[in-house]
């Protein structure tokens, strides 16, 4: 009896940690690249930027571009969002599934998105900002949560 209570805990910690380490690289991944594109968007309009982009024939291919600018886009969206990352919420939605042993995946889905999609608007009431983030931002984080919540009842939720 006590061994299933261990058993399942070591289960529940080492698949809330792989669901996380999953959300956190589709959060780093899509936000990369959404902020890369806006960061090119912008770019083309500078005059200095074309200005160093004829200088190098290099920087003149497309795909050169857009892996420079999810480069840096990679750089300013963890540099913005990391601060804010919490596991608290996502932890709060384990909790709650396993002590009503809830086995569905639709909770757990549900759950991931709605923990990684509070981040950005607790954070943003924190801080006083006055309105919510751009609706980009909050898909990300919902889409990030959503695929974190569908590995934890992969490994851990289906057997609540």
């Amino acid at each position: 009896m006590i061994g299933h209570f261990v058993w399942r805990g070591i289960v529940v910690a080492v698949s809330f940690c792989v669901a996380v380490g999953v959300a956190l690289v589709v959060l780093l991944a899509l936000g990369s690249v959404w902020v890369g594109d806006e960061l090119r968007a912008i770019a083309v309009e500078d005059p200095q930027f074309r200005a160093f982009v004829l200088q190098d024939p290099v920087l003149q291919d497309p795909d050169v571009q857009r892996s420079v600018a999810m480069t840096f886009g990679a750089v300013v969206f963890i540099g913005t969002v990391g601060p804010a990352l919490t596991a608290l919420p996502a932890f709060a939605a384990a909790v709650i599934g396993e002590v009503l042993h809830v086995r569905s995946w639709m909770y757990y889905v549900l759950a991931g998105g709605a923990a990684l999609a509070a981040i950005p608007v607790l954070a943003g009431a924190a801080a006083d900002a006055p309105s919510l983030p751009a609706s980009e931002y909050m898909t990300i984080f919902a889409t990030a949560g959503f695929a974190g919540g569908f590995i934890y009842w992969l490994l851990a939720g289906r057997g609540a």
